[in-house]
């Protein structure tokens, strides 16, 4: 199975996806704030990142995956944030228009039942072995 780094600053949201995603045969890895997500990816190669966006700063989330995707262009990034609901206006990620800034895969809304994120994980995963 896959190795996967959730990045969340929401402890309990975090222990029960941590949860479901072994209980998957998953193995995975925590850091919670974006700092610590970064220096993991100096000395890991997870298989897939989970990450939220408001955590040290509203923005962290957006700038890691921003950083992320400079740094590490083939490294799948679901983002599973509340941020929607906290911005002005009617932003919504568009893959098309929102790739270059923020290259990720997924954009989920919180909440997200721990076995609809498995099934994104999974999903993401099949769809990068047709991309790699």
């Amino acid at each position: 199975m896959a190795h996967v780094l959730l990045i969340d600053d929401d402890r309990d949201l975090v222990d029960a996806n941590k949860i479901a995603l072994e209980s998957g045969g998953h193995r995975v890895s925590v850091a919670n704030t974006g700092q610590e997500a970064w220096n993991f990816l100096q000395e890991a190669s997870p298989d897939i990142v989970v990450l939220n966006v408001m955590m040290e700063e509203f923005t962290s989330g957006f700038d890691l995956a921003h950083d992320m995707g400079i740094k590490y262009p083939q490294m799948p990034i679901i983002m599973l944030t509340g941020v929607r609901e906290h911005m002005h206006g009617d932003w919504q990620y568009s893959s098309e228009k929102d790739q270059e800034w923020l290259p990720i895969r997924r954009f989920l809304e919180k909440p997200v039942l721990p076995s609809r994120l498995c099934e994104e994980i999974a999903s993401t995963l099949k769809e990068m072995k047709r991309i790699l």
